[in-house]
């Protein structure tokens, strides 16, 4: 059976604290890379020095991507958050977290993580390098301590989609109070981050004379990189204004209520979502309707009690809610449940459900409106 979170193309290394780790195909391409490097540095000493030098550089080099992005991995765990999975890429590599409730600290906690991974990694390449003196030793080594530094020094630029935006959109974010402004904020240092990069290490030495095809190559690839991660915030922005200023009260929708024992039959012909209770009153399972895309009732035995249809919900999708909070709420409850419906109560009464759907299509209209 396929692994549903798989990206297209990868291949599943194993799990790391819980989550798993790909290497995308594209990766292929940065390790052959990687390798012919290794290869041309060590093949002056023999065949078998350069295939070691070639192996032990791409191993050491996925090492520094897999264990920045591991560190963000269990950064995220450690704080509450449910990590999807880590992917290194021709770009380098990325992990994917749900971050609904996350704070100011925590964002930042965990963007800083990553570079502070490849910090240690670099510690701990300087210690061997002064431990072991073969020249392969050496040279993979010394590359280690390097691509690890530059990876930290890197990542830490004050603009998105780097880590040191990440911390600026935090910083922002705590003084401004506003999700939006310090995405925008971030935003736009990351493009201007991503023209800077460009003048210094392609524009410059173009003009000095310097015309270097793969060093082109190679910021174009950078700039694209930066350039798409800092345009992805500035278009966010306007949502996280939305759900700022978005009632729970718009997204909360009417559901009848019937007991567990209910006969199926009763239900035929309901027009909107039903909710069985238990004994003691507390929601258990949404009850599929044929206006649910689920199967019409009609097709079951009348008698089928509704318990049996079993649409359980979990603990974490009940919520209790006062009137004319905001959406946040609802948004960390389907995180924390991975599940796109919510029953909200209040004083243990039911006031409604809200899914996945209906804040979708609510947040869109505002939007249009806007």
């Amino acid at each position: 059976m396929p692994d549903p979170q798989a990206p297209s193309g990868s291949i599943r290394l194993g799990r790391v604290a819980g989550v798993p780790v790909y290497l995308d195909r594209t990766w292929l391409i940065l390790g052959a890379f990687i390798a012919w490097t290794g290869w041309q540095a060590g093949r002056d000493l023999g065949t078998t020095t350069g295939i070691a030098y070639a192996g032990w550089l791409v191993l050491g080099i996925l090492t520094a991507v897999l264990g920045h992005e591991i560190a963000h991995a269990v950064a995220g765990r450690m704080l509450g958050f449910r990590v999807h999975r880590i992917v290194a890429t021709l770009w380098g590599g990325h992990t994917s977290y749900d971050g609904t409730g996350s704070t100011p600290g925590r964002a930042a906690a965990i963007a800083v993580s990553g570079p502070l991974a490849n910090l240690g990694l670099a510690g701990i390449g300087w210690i061997g390098l002064q431990a072991l003196t073969g020249p392969v030793a050496q040279f993979v080594l010394w590359w280690f301590v390097a691509i690890n530094l530059l990876l930290a020094a890197f990542n830490l630029l004050p603009g998105l989609p780097l880590d040191g935006g990440q911390v600026v959109h935090s910083l922002v974010w705590k003084v401004s109070g506003r999700r939006d402004t310090a995405l925008l904020v971030a935003g736009w240092l990351g493009r201007l981050l991503t023209v800077a990069v460009v003048v210094f290490f392609a524009v410059l030495p173009v003009v000095q004379g310097v015309v270097d095809p793969f060093r082109l190559l190679l910021v174009a690839v950078m700039a694209w990189v930066l350039w798409s991660g800092a345009t992805a915030a500035l278009r966010r922005a306007p949502f996280e204004r939305l759900l700022d200023r978005l009632d729970a009260e718009e997204v909360i929708e009417p559901v009848g209520i019937v007991r567990a024992d209910t006969p199926v039959g009763h239900l035929i012909g309901a027009d909107r979502r039903l909710l069985a209770i238990d004994d003691r009153g507390v929601p258990i399972l949404l009850v599929p309707t044929a206006s649910a895309d689920v199967p019409d009732l009609t097709t079951l035995d009348p008698a089928t009690p509704v318990s049996s249809l079993l649409v359980r919900l979990p603990d974490t999708s009940l919520i209790e809610l006062a009137p004319g909070a905001s959406v946040e709420p609802l948004l960390r409850a389907m995180a924390l449940s991975g599940n796109g419906v919510v029953v909200v109560v209040s004083n243990g009464a039911v006031r409604g459900l809200v899914t996945a759907d209906r804040l979708n299509a609510v947040a869109e209209r505002h939007l249009r409106r806007n």
